[in-house]
């Protein structure tokens, strides 16, 4: 419907020409519209957004924040008396025998460790024998010199020379005593290899077993598994050791190297040894009438010029 051209006085319907003479709705007379004036065009105007005016505000100092509020802390009973550092408290029965238990298995332990390491140390060392270490370490047996032994050379020398030895042959050992009777004269070398067939360095006696030797120019290696009687003391010895003519009747050994073990023997009782050969070995001589013009130990035997015994017997 056209606008622009009045309105009903009785309803208010507006009128759709401005020579409408009833209202459409209801029907009332209507006066004719005055025309509208003649206004001057109007040329549009931009569209601008409304300003909301900003009130400044002045800076305002930094302050920390407010502490939270946390609710009150729990009123609880006061806190026990310092009673010093839980070392110096008493402790209770229990503790104190848990305590003691710990202590002493330590000690046992303690003890065990070094009980091991000692018989480690015996048995390597060869000063004693501990079954099972001492073979271990090869502390169980004499060094191994690699001596022969020539039955026949010590036969074919002592029927060279007439010498006789009627008793058993078990009876001869380093420790048994010999007798010798009669004499003969010899100027002669005799082979290590026979000296070796001689039963004393084969039958064992209370302080040495696994006797070897070895004759090299000037002195001679000995080897032999040793039993200290009085002493807790087993093992493997090895020396090196020369024996010279010092008069027709005595002779004198000196001994370079003893070992016992793998322990190097102090030379106070290397000394001690020296003396008792030497005092052992002058009255032995004395015993069987051995004289002695020449006495060298050459490479593989040993030469001798004197008189020895020609029958010699241990009962």
């Amino acid at each position: 419907m056209t606008t622009g051209f009045g309105f009903c006085p009785a309803c208010g319907t507006p009128r759709s020409a401005v020579d409408q003479k009833f209202c459409d709705t209801c029907g009332a007379a209507l006066s004719p519209a005055a025309p509208p004036p003649d206004l001057p065009p109007v040329a549009p105007q931009p569209v601008v957004a409304p300003v909301t005016p900003v009130t400044p505000v002045a800076p305002v100092a930094w302050s920390q924040p407010p502490a939270p509020q946390y609710p009150p802390a729990y009123q609880g009973s006061p806190p026990p008396p310092y009673m010093g550092p839980p070392a110096f408290a008493a402790p209770g029965a229990g503790s104190t025998r848990g305590r003691g238990s710990g202590t002493l298995r330590k000690v046992l332990m303690l003890v065990g460790v070094v009980l091991v390491v000692a018989l480690v140390g015996v048995s390597y060392l060869g000063v004693a024998q501990v079954p099972g270490l001492s073979a271990a370490f090869g502390m169980d047996h004499a060094r191994d010199l690699h001596m022969v032994k020539d039955s026949a050379a010590l036969d074919a020398f002592c029927t060279k020379w007439g010498i006789e030895r009627p008793s058993p042959a078990a009876n001869y050992s380093f420790t048994a005593k010999h007798h010798g009777s009669g004499s003969v004269q010899i100027d002669d070398t005799i082979s290590e290899a026979a000296l070796a067939a001689l039963p004393e360095y084969s039958n064992p006696n209370k302080y040495f077993d696994q006797l070897q030797f070895r004759i090299h120019e000037g002195y001679a290696e000995l080897s032999a598994f040793a039993h200290i009687p009085g002493y807790p003391v087993t093992g493997p010895v090895y020396a090196k050791a020369s024996i010279v003519k010092t008069s027709s009747t005595t002779v004198a050994v000196s001994i370079s190297d003893l070992e016992f073990g793998r322990v190097g023997v102090p030379g106070n009782v290397v000394s001690q040894v020296v003396d008792h050969l030497n005092s052992t070995l002058t009255q032995e001589i004395a015993d069987n009438g051995v004289t002695i013009d020449t006495l060298q130990l050459h490479e593989g035997g040993i030469r001798f010029k004197g008189t020895w015994p020609k029958t010699i017997t241990a009962p």
